[in-house]
């Protein structure tokens, strides 16, 4: 049972120790890319860390080029980071001048907290000038390249890609792991890497389980990843990586599988390498992980709103058109119904002439002939009249039912935004 369904079962205390100490190390782009959130201590125990098993480690060139790629973006980040926290600092500082008239804050005490506030200012704009810096000279890349030095696997050829890509989408459908959570970014780039791009995370898998094989050994693949077509979830808990990437990786390789995130790792580390690793480090990691998650759902908030608000505006734009269209076929109706009621006069009109004639005993000057040619016509054009009244009239009643059905759909819209609103103020 444990040979066909590998991925439901935990590895026994001695299969772990041996994992740690014959399987290859493999680290994703945001274990890299997560350095620069941490503090000196931290990152430098972590640094430590994969120094001392350096000869172990492994980079998909995939995950080395994202870490290229999004460096600046993070450390970007981290800039507006700073200045956020420095504008909190001097908004809670401009609150308590202004409630100085007020009792519970003496003279004395404030004079410290101005103290305090503004050395604690002054560190982080330091701070946040040393990582600036990191732009043009960026200590903690020159480690990473040391660390890795000759540790990153090779670039796939397009034709690799281009395959990989038509596989991706099937995968993607069947919901088969990893990557399918990218499902719905979409590119219109004609640019090869544009296209790649949706598929990041399906080309790191597959440098991976192409290095096991060729290594023959198992891996130990290191993530902060943290969607669900990389980990099994149950309750808002992660049990492990899904069972479906263990299988797929011992069938290909016949080599074991697992997958850590940076704290886990860390605690490993300690636990089978003999490395000290620090509570407070794991905890901060943790923590970082944490305001990643927060920040995550709110910009994942933020563009469902915005969508949201896409999505309203191109309802009203398209009610607008709608109202216009509505309003064409009114004047259209009202129109067709003058024309045929004229039509129909003159049929009338026609008709009771011709019976006057013919009580009469006929009018050798009239053609009768002339008389039927003329009432054929304007009872033809009546018949066209009248249809195209009808068929204006359904194609009014079809927009004015469309019409209510997207004022329905916009104050559902609306009531969601009074409420996410309410929900924020």
């Amino acid at each position: 049972m444990k040979d066909l369904f590998p991925g439901h079962f935990k590895e026994s205390e001695r299969n772990l120790k041996l994992i740690w100490d014959t399987s290859l190390f493999v680290f994703d782009a945001n274990i890299l890319l997560n350095l620069y959130r941490y503090s000196d201590a931290t990152r430098n125990e972590f640094l430590r860390i994969l120094d001392k098993i350096k000869n172990r480690v492994w980079l998909p060139h995939r995950a080395a080029e994202e870490y290229l790629n999004n460096r600046l973006l993070v450390i970007d980040q981290q800039e507006k980071s700073y200045d956020n926290t420095v504008k909190a600092i001097e908004s809670l500082k401009q609150d308590l001048d202004n409630a100085r008239q007020h009792p519970f804050v003496s003279k004395k005490i404030m004079e410290k907290v101005d103290s305090v506030f503004s050395e604690l200012c002054n560190e982080l704009q330091s701070n946040k000038s040393v990582h600036t810096s990191r732009i043009s000279n960026d200590e903690i890349k020159e480690s990473i390249a040391n660390i890795f030095k000759d540790s990153v696997g090779a670039p796939y050829e397009n034709t690799r890609l281009e395959d990989l890509i038509k596989e991706g989408e099937e995968r993607y459908k069947q919901k088969i792991p990893p990557g399918f959570k990218d499902s719905s970014k979409t590119s219109d780039s004609e640019v090869f890497s544009d296209k790649c791009r949706r598929f990041g995370d399906l080309i790191v898998w597959m440098q991976v389980i192409d290095k096991a094989s060729e290594i023959a050994k198992g891996v130990v693949l290191v993530t902060d990843d943290k969607k669900e077509d990389w980990w099994e979830k149950f309750k808002g808990k992660t049990v492990g990586p899904r069972p479906e990437l263990v299988k797929e990786f011992k069938d290909r390789t016949n080599q074991t599988f697992h997958m850590y995130q940076a704290d886990r790792f860390l605690e490993l580390a300690r636990e089978n390498l003999g490395e000290p690793v620090s509570k407070e480090i794991v905890e901060e990691i943790r923590e970082v992980r944490r305001r990643d998650k927060i920040a995550y759902h709110r910009t994942r908030d933020l563009q469902m709103r915005k969508r949201r608000m896409m999505q309203i505006e191109d309802l009203a734009r398209e009610l607008e058109h709608v109202r216009h269209q509505i309003v064409n076929y009114e004047n259209e109706m009202h129109m067709l119904q003058d024309k045929r009621n004229i039509l129909e006069s003159e049929k009338d009109s026609l008709r009771e002439y011709r019976n006057t004639i013919f009580h009469n005993g006929g009018n050798a000057h009239i053609d009768d002939s002339e008389l039927t040619d003329n009432f054929y016509h304007i009872s033809k054009n009546y018949e066209d009249v009248a249809h195209r009244l009808d068929a204006t009239r359904m194609k009014y009643q079809d927009l004015s039912r469309h019409m209510s059905m997207l004022e329905q759909e916009l104050a559902r819209g609306m009531r969601i935004i009074e409420q996410e609103n309410s929900a924020d103020s």
